[in-house]
């Protein structure tokens, strides 16, 4: 329990989570400006290929969550057993969170890349709708997993906004490399910068709970053996250069640069950075805490 599956389970369920509430929070805004004509055709044929691979890439995401799960669990009799018979507490929440996640990903990207099911305009927003609702629930759940897990070090409502922010965060990046890497799509990249701009945001709000956690763990003396452990100097420096550094400086430094630009373009190895940043936090909280 709590090792490097978790881990991941928890960083790639929070990453694909915040591509699919940032891809559908998007979409939907999109399809808006469609009904009154005020996006041309190529714009829109071009986001439509980015919203395919989003939400196929965020599914594959979520799967591979699963399977992590599944596989710190040791058999798949108890992954059965926390969905067949549940009982109400934040593993079960968790895992169908996860599940219904997953299946409104699945069923966007097949609508998407296959038209099939055929659906119907308002039945798109709706399902896009629940896919964002249901990213952010999972956002927030890999922050109440381990607040539920009675270790001192994880015991402050911070660490919940803390690991929301950062999924969104990863979200974003994620979104934004895949809209880099959408090859004869350039058009985007001046599309994006709404979306740098939400980023901006949601970085300062990580830094804010990213503060508050810290207080948390340095003035609450039932946590001071994972605060010695974090003042170690590898982990100091773990936390410096790669969750302050990657995750959340790096990142509002070029995107605050980047939107000032005339021509908007983004960095995606800046989005790399993020993404590990992402990670580097999910590892540090776990390993503080568990020792």
């Amino acid at each position: 329990m709590y090792g490097p599956l978790v881990i991941a389970y928890l960083f790639l369920g929070g990453a694909a989570a915040g591509a699919l509430s940032t891809m559908t929070a998007w979409s939907l805004r999109v399809r808006a400006l469609e009904q009154s004509n005020r996006r041309s055709a190529r714009l829109s044929a071009a986001f439509a290929t980015l919203r395919q691979r989003v939400y196929l890439i965020g599914f594959v995401m979520l799967a591979l969550a699963m399977v992590c799960l599944l596989w710190d669990l040791g058999s798949p009799e108890k992954a059965l057993l926390v969905l067949l018979r549940p009982h109400p507490t934040v593993l079960t929440f968790g895992a169908y969170a996860l599940a219904i996640e997953a299946m409104l990903a699945i069923t966007l990207a097949a609508a998407c890349l296959l038209g099939i099911p055929h659906l119907k305009e308002r039945a798109y927003a709706l399902l896009e709708i629940l896919c964002c609702l249901g990213g952010v629930a999972t956002m927030s759940y890999t922050g109440v997993f381990l607040f539920s897990g009675g270790i001192p070090f994880w015991n402050t409502w911070a660490l919940v906004g803390l690991f929301t922010f950062s999924s969104l965060s990863a979200g974003i990046s994620t979104v934004l490399l895949v809209d880099w890497l959408a090859q004869g799509q350039t058009i985007l990249l001046r599309a994006a910068r709404p979306l740098q701009k939400a980023h901006l945001v949601c970085l300062a709000a990580e830094s804010a709970f990213l503060a508050l956690f810290a207080a948390h763990a340095f003035f609450d003396p039932t946590a001071a053996t994972a605060r010695n452990l974090l003042l170690s100097p590898d982990m100091l420096a773990t936390a410096l250069v790669g969750v302050f550094g990657f995750g959340i400086a790096a990142p509002a430094v070029f995107e605050a640069y980047s939107i000032t630009r005339t021509d908007c373009r983004t960095i995606p190895a800046i989005d790399v950075a993020c993404l590990l940043g992402c990670l580097t936090l999910r590892y540090l909280v776990i390993a503080c805490g568990i020792r």
